[in-house]
């Protein structure tokens, strides 16, 4: 009996031991498993691929882009954009208006007043003044660009706030280091039929404009025969043309009285300095002339400052006695 209980018990004894060492191995199996699936997951990719650390370091560029892409696009929502196309000449330029915190303060001249015309410039580029044309109630002057990207939206932006419309027609310079596309600047040198088509071409572009202004225009408007060829069409069409007075020697005055046009020119650049204190100076300036003459034109840019200060200053001239008119309005009872 007892042999037999020894007999069992290691018989036991010797099933457990089996049992264990059958559950170590399978541990130890599962445990090499475990090490060499993790050893594959961090396995170089470009070892086990040889294509796939070149696809891995494409994707990095690609998103690194994507995320820049973004930021950029981000930005752009939040601020304005000069110039929406490389190819197409930005009248302004990438200016900065600079605003003093404090001003220092400007004598006004108490007195009765005269007829001032505003004539804003260089529309087209960017629709973002477009609100100071609803915001300033008085008469204004909108001078476009042919051939950007807003004219004409602009155009329309300032029949829907009753602004009268003009083309800034790009006339050439004496001196110009600023990039146009070719044949945008009409040239003393070009063909007669050349010119001709761009004047055309212009004017068809903005066919409710009352008006023509010269953008540029310093060797342009001393050339008679050229000035002669753009004043016959403006007299068929019933347009006024203002001189910018960017010639010292300009025959515009002369031409606009042989053909029969309605002309007159510019007294005053608002913003050729771009900061507030400029832009008021030159205001008071205007008012001096339009009270000792009885009228005055100005011309500024389309750029927020000259469209904030006007905002501020045109209800003082008011004020002053000064009348607010529209630059047609001027040139009919001068």
């Amino acid at each position: 009996m007892t042999f037999r209980m020894v007999k069992r018990k290691k018989s036991m004894a010797s099933n457990s031991d089996v049992k264990v060492a059958t559950i170590v191995i399978a541990l130890f199996v599962a445990a090499i498993g475990i090490f060499l699936m993790f050893s594959k997951g961090k396995e170089n990719p470009s070892e086990a691929n040889p294509h796939r650390g070149n696809v891995v370091h494409k994707e990095n560029i690609i998103y690194k882009k994507n995320v820049l892409h973004k930021r950029s696009e981000a930005h752009k929502e939040n601020t304005h954009v000069v110039s929406e196309e490389p190819d197409v000449y930005a009248p302004n330029e990438n200016v900065k208006p600079v605003e003093p915190l404090s001003p220092q303060p400007i004598e006004r001249i108490p007195g009765s007043g005269g007829r001032i015309a505003f004539i804003i410039d260089d529309w087209g580029q960017t629709t973002a003044n477009c609100k100071y044309l609803k915001e300033i109630p008085e008469p204004l002057a909108v001078s476009i660009l042919p051939g950007l990207r807003h004219t004409k939206d602009v155009a329309g932006c300032a029949s829907l706030y009753h602004k009268l419309t003009m083309l800034h027609l790009p006339l050439e310079a004496l001196h110009n280091g600023d990039p146009y596309p070719k044949n945008y600047i009409i040239k003393t040198s070009m063909n007669p039929d050349l010119a001709s088509k761009i004047v055309d071409d212009d004017l068809a572009q903005l066919p409710l404009i009352e008006g023509v202004n010269n953008h540029m225009g310093s060797k342009a408007t001393e050339d008679w025969p050229l000035m002669k060829l753009i004043f016959k069409k403006l007299k068929k069409k019933g347009l006024f043309f203002i001189d910018s007075m960017t010639a010292r020697n300009t025959v515009c005055s002369g031409v606009a009285g042989e053909i029969g046009v309605s002309f007159g020119k510019r007294d005053v650049f608002l913003d050729n300095v771009n900061t507030r204190e400029a832009i008021i100076k030159q205001i008071m300036v205007l008012a001096q002339k339009a009270r000792h003459r009885g009228y005055a034109v100005a011309i500024g840019h389309d750029r927020r400052l000259t469209m904030q200060v006007l905002k501020d200053e045109i209800p003082l001239l008011e004020k002053q006695g000064f009348q607010i008119v529209s630059i047609k309005t001027l040139l009919k009872n001068k």
